[in-house]
């Protein structure tokens, strides 16, 4: 196991590391660590990059979506966040009765204590229960005939220091903005709603899956 102490740079944010990460990537030689989002916060990890390198990180700061563990002229390592599903939900126009609506959702939503991003007009929470219950829980304080649908997006769009250059929607459905690669996950309801250069090293540590309890998961 190769050990990593901390992070050289984020390749989003530094236009020069970017853009040897760049070479790397032109060149097939870079090496792509994916998380899930809820681990960035944790201060050591065990992780296999796409290659097969095993590695034991530890960190100081939470991880962003960029960010660059090793570089070197042989191969860089980037961290990347895995990317999850998201109930997609066009915010009403700037109406009396859509205000109202967006304020209620915006409760409902804080009610539950789930994450909450705003895109070009629209709301993206992340699937954290069954399709059905965020359905049931939202519909009452949505307009008739509103669309709830649901695509994968990069979950730095719920990180308040992601940088946004690392965040890709896949918008490309040119009539409602959103690429919807599954189309079993639309429900339709009978209330009117359509549901549709060099590595850096550590001492050895202990890297268990479990976070540290000091550590916020």
């Amino acid at each position: 196991m190769e050990q990593i102490d901390g992070t050289v740079g984020n390749r989003y944010t530094d236009s020069d590391l970017g853009e040897r990460v760049d070479r790397h990537e032109q060149a097939g030689t870079l090496e792509v660590v994916r998380i899930e989002a809820g681990n960035r916060k944790r201060s050591r990890l065990r992780v296999e990059t796409d290659n097969g390198t095993d590695l034991g990180v530890v960190l100081d700061d939470p991880l962003r979506a960029g960010d660059v563990l090793a570089i070197d002229d042989e191969r860089a390592i980037v961290v990347e966040f895995e990317r999850r599903d998201a109930a997609v939900i066009d915010l009403p126009h700037a109406t009396p009765a859509g205000v109202e609506s967006a304020a209620e959702l915006g409760h409902r939503i804080g009610n539950q204590h789930w994450d909450l991003a705003i895109q070009a007009g629209s709301i993206y929470v992340p699937v954290e229960a069954d399709p059905h219950i965020i359905e049931d829980v939202l519909a009452e304080s949505l307009p008739e005939d509103t669309i709830i649908e649901y695509e994968e997006v990069d979950p730095a769009i719920w990180i308040d220091d992601a940088s946004a250059e690392g965040v890709d929607h896949n918008h490309g459905d040119a009539g409602h903005g959103h690429s919807h690669g599954d189309a079993g996950h639309d429900h339709s309801r009978g209330d009117g709603h359509t549901h549709g250069g060099h590595d850096h090293t550590a001492s050895h540590v202990d890297y268990r899956d479990a976070t540290d309890a000091g550590d916020e998961a």
